[in-house]
């Protein structure tokens, strides 16, 4: 299921990040009374009523013309991208100020999105404000709800409203593996995507999205259907550096959340940088298979200790990435390129391994007698029975005596023994403790 987007807009100081904070139970965005202290987009997953979904926090919105500070016209710009990536728009008003003409310019805006929208009157702390509700119907934004977002009031009915406008899941078309390509903006995703399709044995499908540019493509290899989740092109109101940052984290989210397999594009030419490390740590996290592939090899000036100082420097920059398999390419010049999807389906069926229990105890208790492990904060650590609970990603459970005494670092020499004889390329393992 794909992971649903909501975003938070409004004019300046209504209590957008007072409410997205009290949404995601932290104190995650800045709140100040000066209007405009939200200049960039945050983001944060949350959940309500058993509906996961990616809310985004947002700048106010200023008509075009009119100032509140210098970082007017590019907060406007993040904020209307975001209405466009959104599932559903939570419009929040002041309830004590009434209707404004920013609101009305806010609410036309709206309206011309075709985007769902939930209409929020904020600030309705006392029993009186109550009656300044009705006023927002002229918004023609349908049912406006009174809330406090400082207080709490009906946010969980608001919530209700939010999760009810969620499109319909729609029967899946079923596929063998789904392949998301994932990178920061300009590595060259597209150009990889269209030779991929424009390559391939046949064209299945392609499958719209719920947000702008998303197209999910289908395609028969090797007699398999394979999906790809496409997360590039963005055409932005704005051509600013940050509203590329913006939403290139929140695309790759949601292309993570869908597939099997991420693949990581990396400008060979560029290298590692902090936005790489972020996305493959989407993928980490996740649990997802991981392939890490460097485009634009054909602008990289080459000696024989080129190609593995690429990964080792990569390697420095995403030091968490080791287990996954990676390669050069170039999209442009097509070398190596038809070899992308053999590597993906690689990784695909090395999570679906699993080990017999007999086999797991047996290599557990060979492991341990080489290297047992050491005291540790006044304990020895004994494994009494392992099992594997769990594919895609593998997990395995031990049995312990007491888990606080297992060092992390004896914890990734099992996890290495583990990839070294059974494989699990490209899939991260995890190794949970349970008290016996």
């Amino acid at each position: 299921m794909s992971l649903r987007t909501v975003v938070i807009v409004g004019r300046p100081n209504v209590g957008k990040s007072t409410l997205f904070n009290r949404v995601v139970g932290e104190r995650r965005a800045v709140v100040h009374e000066s209007a405009g202290v939200t200049r960039d987009r945050i983001a944060e997953r949350t959940d309500w009523a058993g509906h996961p979904f990616l809310l985004l926090d947002t700048g106010g919105i200023v008509p075009f013309g009119e100032t509140v500070s210098q970082f007017d016209r590019v907060v406007t710009d993040i904020a209307l991208d975001a209405v466009a990536e959104a599932d559903v728009v939570l419009f929040l008003v002041d309830g004590q100020t009434g209707v404004t003409a920013w609101d009305e310019h806010i609410a036309d805006l709206l309206r011309k999105s075709g985007k769902p929208v939930v209409l929020a009157v904020n600030k309705i702390e006392k029993e009186a404000n109550l009656f300044a509700v009705p006023e927002f119907w002229k918004l023609g934004l349908g049912d406006p709800i009174g809330i406090s977002a400082l207080h709490g009031q009906n946010v969980g009915d608001l919530l209700d409203l939010v999760v009810a406008g969620f499109p319909t899941e729609a029967a899946e078309t079923p596929c063998d593996c789904r392949i998301a390509i994932v990178g920061r903006p300009n590595v060259g995703k597209s150009s990889l995507l269209n030779l991929l399709v424009g390559r391939q044995e046949s064209l299945v499908s392609d499958i719209p999205g719920t947000t702008r540019d998303s197209i999910n493509t289908d395609l028969r290899w090797q007699g398999r259907v394979l999906r790809l989740v496409d997360t590039a092109g963005l055409r932005r109101r704005s051509r600013i550096d940050e509203a590329v940052e913006v939403f290139s984290v929140v695309r790759s989210e949601r292309a993570i959340e869908e597939c099997d397999v991420g693949v990581l594009i990396v400008d060979a030419s560029a290298g590692g940088v902090a936005q790489d490390a972020r996305i493959a740590g989407l993928i980490h996290d996740a649990g997802k298979g991981m392939l890490i592939a460097f485009n634009k090899w054909d602008l990289v000036e080459k000696d024989h200790k080129t190609h593995l100082k690429l990964w080792e420097d990569f390697q420095r920059e995403v030091p968490f990435v080791s287990y996954a398999p990676w390669m050069t390419l170039s999209a442009l010049t097509r070398q190596r390129s038809g070899s992308i999807l053999e590597k993906a389906w690689e990784v695909h069926e090395a999570r679906q391994r699993r080990i017999d229990t007999g086999e797991l105890n047996r290599f557990l208790e060979k492991v341990m007698d080489e290297q047992p492990p050491r005291s540790h904060d006044g304990g020895t650590g004994k494994v009494y029975y392992a099992t594997q609970t769990g594919t895609a990603p593998p997990v395995f459970v031990l049995s312990v005596n007491d888990p606080t005494v297992f060092a992390r670092h004896y914890l990734r020499f099992l996890n290495n023994r583990l990839r070294e004889t059974y494989g699990f390329v490209g899939s991260r393992i995890f190794i949970k403790l349970k008290a016996h």
